[in-house]
């Protein structure tokens, strides 16, 4: 089925493919304030797509008033500048107009967590378009600003938003802050966290792209996760022999639609839970009545849900939540054992379960509250099962318990179409709020 969620395709293929050189060698690009003096030259940015660059936010402040991209040919104009790197990065879009640059970006680097400072260079410029060249002396992995970063140790001074390079010439990093101790020591943010970086801002600038079409009367009204979608007031489309009228929920970053029939006479609204911070399309179409819908409506809804707050009701604490499996021919009631390590096999065989222990100060049996399951795949499409909560007394001081994969429903898809390699999350949400999330990378 067609996959919702495009976002930059050129963004996607460089988070999943490698990229090799082109005939030029990648290089840097300058930047210029255009004003009535002429160009002026305030940085250099890092090509990492075409018409995608980065560059460091002080290279260019609030007060330039036209920012211009040279390309090593001819001027550029940006049409967008976007944060990054809590705000110490920039992301610059570069309006090509169908033109192809004339300096291919850098391929991204597959990069050891503790690399050989032997092997990098760092790179800058000036406003002669000169290059320099830094050894580096030191690259140790350390956290910055939540970030995944290197600090380095450089044979002279560097300009923020320079390259850390490959022997080969491949990006490493890009220097975002000087270190607080020594000199020449500044701090790069690793090419891994710059991938997961443009991912971010893809995603957010898919959603704001995205233009809500609803039908006249087509309403989504959210109680924090739980959704509930209601055509009562809709005109329905007449319906061809052959084919059936559907109601359709799509999560824009997954593969498959969600839908259900309406028939005449029938229900006129649904509800079900959705995932924190996801983006969903939703609307009414007329498909194939053997085949079911494998498109989109024409008219639809955008509903995005915000990021889940951590839940802290009642004092509720996460002991374990995990991939875990039963003993083969155990007691029927023995609590199956979190695994050491998730496979493809355990995942498929029936034995899987979702098993979570968790503690809270609740004195008194509280009513059943929406519980949501997700998983999430490499590829970026979501899984839900929906289940109920509550919090009992007589088991707040260690509430164990478990379900069979197989009978959430999370895995129906993958066991169809393929497990892809990558890093998978189960997220757990009570009344909306995360209870608890794990990751587990499965490798062929």
């Amino acid at each position: 089925m067609r996959r919702v969620a495009g976002l930059f395709t050129a963004l996607v293929l460089l988070l999943t493919a490698a990229v090799g050189f082109a005939e030029t060698a990648p290089d840097l690009y300058d930047l210029y304030d255009s004003t009535e003096q002429g160009e002026q030259w305030i940085g250099t940015a890092v090509p990492v797509l075409d018409g995608v660059l980065i560059a460091s936010s002080a290279a260019v402040p609030d007060s330039v008033t036209s920012l211009k991209i040279w390309n090593g040919a001819e001027y550029l104009y940006a049409a967008s500048a976007l944060p990054a790197a809590g705000g110490s990065l920039l992301v610059i879009l570069a309006d090509l107009e169908d033109r192809q640059p004339s300096v291919p970006y850098y391929p991204f680097a597959e990069m050891p967590e503790i690399p050989n400072p032997g092997e990098l260079l760092v790179r800058s410029g000036d406003w002669m378009r000169s290059r320099v060249n830094r050894a580096v002396y030191g690259a140790a992995p350390i956290t910055w600003q939540g970030l995944n970063c290197l600090a380095l140790t450089l044979s002279g001074e560097t300009d923020l938003g320079a390259p850390l390079l490959t022997a080969g010439g491949e990006l490493a990093g890009i220097v975002a802050a000087e270190y607080a101790e020594g000199e020449h020591r500044y701090v790069a943010v690793t090419v891994r966290q710059i991938a997961e970086l443009l991912q971010e801002i893809a995603e957010r600038i898919y959603r704001e792209d995205i233009a809500d079409t609803r039908p006249e009367g087509y309403t989504v009204t959210l109680d924090n996760n739980e959704a509930v979608f209601d055509w009562t007031d809709v005109k329905l489309p007449e319906v061809p022999e052959g084919q059936k009228l559907y109601h359709i929920v799509a999560d824009a970053d997954s593969s498959y639609l969600t839908f259900n029939e309406v028939k005449p006479g029938g229900d006129t609204k649904t509800a079900m839970l959705l995932t924190p911070g996801r983006t969903y399309i939703s609307g009414l179409a007329v498909a194939d009545a053997d085949r079911g819908p494998s498109e989109l409506p024409e008219q639809y809804a955008v509903t995005a849900l915000p990021e889940a707050e951590p839940l802290t009701d009642y004092g509720f604490r996460s002991v374990r939540f995990a991939v875990a499996e039963m003993a083969e021919g155990g007691a029927k009631d023995a609590m199956p054992v979190p695994a050491e390590k998730v496979t493809e096999e355990l995942l498929r065989g029936g034995r899987g379960c979702i098993y979570s222990l968790s503690t809270y100060d609740a004195d008194t049996t509280k009513d059943s509250i929406p519980m949501l399951i997700a998983l999430t795949a490499p590829d970026g499409s979501n899984y839900r099962y929906e289940s109920g909560w509550y919090y009992d007394a007589s088991l707040k001081e260690g509430d164990e318990w478990y379900v069979p994969l197989a009978d959430t429903g999370l895995l129906e898809m993958l066991n169809e179409t393929g497990y892809p390699e990558g890093v998978y999350e189960v997220a757990m949400y009570i009344g909306g709020k995360l209870a608890d999330s794990f990751t587990f990378e499965l490798t062929k």
